[in-house]
């Protein structure tokens, strides 16, 4: 993937030629001549370095800076400021503002081009180092909730098997299998009162839990390579006939991801040991899941699929047939 970059500039005379130097050197270049859309294309582009000019007419470099850092979207992006001959004072209203750095107008397209690599290579290290952060809390989400050993690599097998049979294409089953170790992430502001109670939670205690998917979503937004993940973060406890959180989504808006995680994450919650209560034989755990299609929460299609895997023996091993082949003489008929 090329690395995005936005050219903030609206009167320097070498801004087109840097920009076609630019995309000579296989870089994806927007422009903004003025702050409003300087602020809008950062949110939709979440480009990975900006390079903004001292020359717009409408707002000062250093107030825009401030105005694209404040958004939480924007926390991982590089925001480089260009004057011509900064001082020491304006590096230190740069770093107020949140800039990553000030630099003088460069002497040469390749110099620039040498800064700018240097930038990208370091937001690189960050999004990785930000990127496994992320990982090791949901890994300590499995050990906050004393969930058996391997509940998140079976879960990723569950889903992409799945997945597979419902025909995706490779990019969305590495999405998919990153959603599976991510999608609860939200979870880490939940109490542990809350998150271990064995019993039913009360009204205050539902509301603090059903804004897990939310905060997973914002806890994921500023990191760009994430960002094809964030509906199935946020809509993993939708269910199909609305009643879900925390948008209440119907039927096709569900995304598809969420939709084949969902069936998948209730398996492996029913078919292991929890603090309060023993595991359910898969067949068991099967029944619960027809049950919650037939009650319009999960998607039966999905919920059949994954009932013909179970029952194949080759993935998920089940034992029995009987329910199985009267669902799916009932779904025929």
């Amino acid at each position: 993937m090329n690395p995005a970059i936005l050219l903030v500039d609206s009167v320097s005379a070498n801004c087109g030629e840097l920009q076609s130097f630019l995309q000579n050197q296989q870089c994806d270049v927007d422009t903004a001549a003025n702050g409003e859309s300087a602020v809008s294309c950062c949110l939709e582009t979440q480009p990975d370095v900006v390079l903004l000019y001292d020359s717009l007419p409408d707002i000062g470099s250093f107030e825009l800076c401030r105005q694209i850092k404040k958004d939480p979207l924007n926390q991982l992006t590089p925001v480089v400021l260009v004057k011509p001959s900064p001082d020491q004072w304006d590096i230190h209203r740069g770093r107020e503002a949140g800039a990553m750095d000030i630099w003088p107008t460069p002497s040469s397209l390749e110099e620039l081009l040498g800064r700018i690599q240097t930038v990208l290579q370091l937001k690189k290290y960050m999004d990785e180092q930000s990127k496994s952060v992320l990982f090791s809390l949901a890994r300590s989400i499995d050990s906050k909730k004393n969930l058996p050993s391997g509940h998140s690599e079976r879960l990723a097998t569950y889903a992409e098997q799945l997945g597979q049979s419902l025909g995706l294409g490779e990019e969305d089953l590495q999405e998919l299998r990153i959603a599976c170790w991510l999608h609860d992430i939200g979870k880490i502001s939940v109490p542990e009162g809350i998150l271990l109670k064995p019993g039913p939670l009360d009204e205050e205690e539902t509301r603090i839990m059903r804004e897990h998917p939310v905060t997973g979503e914002k806890m994921c937004a500023p990191l760009k390579s994430l960002r094809p993940i964030l509906p199935v973060i946020r809509h993993h406890h939708e269910r199909m006939d609305g009643t879900g959180y925390p948008d209440g989504l119907r039927l096709e808006a569900i995304p598809m991801n969420a939709r084949i995680l969902q069936v998948a994450d209730i398996y492996d919650a029913l078919t292991t040991d929890r603090p309060y209560r023993g595991a359910l034989h898969p067949e068991e755990a099967l029944q619960v899941l027809f049950t919650e299609a037939r009650n319009g929460w999960l998607d039966a299609s999905v919920v059949l699929k994954f009932s013909q895997i179970c029952g194949d023996g080759d993935h998920f091993p089940v034992t029995g047939r009987t329910m199985l082949s009267s669902y799916s003489a009932k779904s025929s008929g």
